[in-house]
């Protein structure tokens, strides 16, 4: 039980210090066999913080974020949109079960964004196991969703100053964590892992943010359209 305790607290502790010491983080995590319980406890931590944010800030973020994700194609293939079921997001009777979809839907977007990652690595021939590879995109991307929830929280301020863009302040600062932070911290475990290229690595990260987004640009296609002209 005590070791349990310890490995918990470890956890947490390294969890809040990837905001202000990651290279720390992940000298521990690359030091160690990749743990795929705790690994699944940080997408676990993040994805309630993330949601949490986007219900608590609501407005035209809630529904701009539930009408992305509700429509992204992974999400339709692998929910009860299959069958016709559409989750009426905006309903507060449904609330209890739009979060638990919410949950789910962040749990396979680690899931596919993983694969994706390995799938490129294996291309390009690199040596990093599939566990890890899901270790690097938890803690590179999920672990700072509590940066977001406190973006959440500064648009849930600035609703009433901007109500019309607070929520593209909120998106814009997700793309910078995709974009900007965490390629910096994929970095940082490459410079820890053996036999890797950090070009090819990158490359392959990128690729598949790529894939990401040009899913999601084809599925909305008119609406980008709608707003050009």
């Amino acid at each position: 039980m005590k070791s349990s305790d310890e490995g918990m607290g470890g956890l947490l502790k390294n969890y809040f210090r990837m905001i202000y010491r990651p290279s720390e983080v992940v000298e521990d995590l690359t030091s160690k066999p990749v743990n795929l319980s705790q690994t699944f406890i940080v997408i676990v931590i993040s994805s309630v913080l993330l949601i949490s944010g986007v219900f608590i800030t609501g407005g035209s973020l809630y529904t701009t974020f539930h009408e992305y994700a509700y429509s992204y194609p992974l999400e339709i293939l692998t929910s009860g949109q299959v069958i016709g079921f559409y989750l009426p997001y905006g309903n507060v009777n449904y609330y209890g079960l739009v979060f638990l979809t919410d949950f789910i839907f962040c749990i396979k977007a680690w899931l596919f964004l993983s694969v994706l990652f390995f799938v490129f690595l294996r291309v390009f021939k690199q040596q990093i196991s599939i566990k890890r590879t899901a270790q690097i995109i938890a803690w590179s991307i999920f672990s700072f969703a509590i940066i977001m929830f406190g973006a959440s929280l500064v648009c849930l301020g600035l609703s009433y100053i901007l109500p019309a863009i607070y929520h593209f302040i909120y998106f814009g600062v997700l793309a910078a964590v995709f974009i900007g932070i965490a390629p910096v911290i994929i970095y940082q475990f490459l410079e820890r892992l053996k036999d890797v290229s950090v070009y090819n690595v990158i490359r392959s990260y990128y690729l598949s943010l790529f894939i990401v987004f040009v899913i999601f640009t084809i599925n909305h296609a008119n609406k980008f359209l709608n707003l050009i002209w």
